[in-house]
């Protein structure tokens, strides 16, 4: 069952506004499937640094992964 519950989403300007990330390309080594949309998360423990939150997602072995935006091709969507 997709994170997104079938609700109707459209394309996010940026990462601020992105609720949800859809991998359209996966790197080796990165615990996603490619064509899935994921629930975008986001961490408020260095508020400094990251003033919406660093974003992330729960990938396919339930772990936090902050690096699918450096390791993956991905659509953004609010």
């Amino acid at each position: 069952m997709p994170d997104y519950n079938d609700e109707a989403l459209y394309h996010a300007d940026n990462q601020e506004d992105a609720r949800y990330v859809e991998i359209s390309c996966a790197a080796f080594g990165c615990k996603v499937t490619e064509g899935h949309i994921y629930k975008l998360e986001r961490n408020f423990n260095n508020p400094y640094i990251f003033e919406y939150g660093e974003a992330y997602i729960v990938d396919d072995e339930t772990k936090d992964n902050y690096s699918v935006f450096l390791l993956c091709k991905t659509v953004l969507y609010k």
